[in-house]
């Protein structure tokens, strides 16, 4: 594993996900804006979305991922919004899978997760 996957693991074994608990907030904060931009953001995720989650092995979450995909350009369609419009949500579909991605990989590696929930783990533990 790199040293980049390596880092985020030891962070989120240590604390979970950033702002779960006040203790993960607290040593969030204390990173580098490039460590945190590093350990919450994936930008090959960001570029290709479902095949990222593929590639990785996460093929549920992958396949989730494009269900959603699909299931909002329909509704677009249907609805037919402004191309700027779409443009924009399709941004925050790929800005949801590139904060996804890291996490959704260190469940796959670590705790051996197959869950189809994009989100696992993502609720506020206290």
């Amino acid at each position: 594993m790199s040293p980049a996957w390596q880092k985020r693991f030891d962070f989120f074994n240590a604390y979970g996900l950033p702002n779960s608990t006040p203790e993960s907030k607290a040593a969030y904060q204390a990173l580098s804006f490039l460590d945190r931009l590093k350990l919450t953001s994936n930008i090959l995720a960001f570029l290709f979305g479902p095949i990222y989650f593929f590639v990785k092995g996460m093929w549920r979450k992958g396949l989730t991922l494009f269900g959603i995909f699909v299931a909002v350009e329909v509704v677009l369609v249907v609805l037919n919004v402004s191309d700027t419009l779409v443009r924009a949500i399709g941004f925050g579909l790929a800005a949801m899978a590139m904060t996804t991605a890291n996490y959704a990989y260190y469940l796959h590696v670590v705790r051996g997760s197959q869950s189809w929930n994009l989100f696992e783990g993502h609720g506020r533990r206290h």
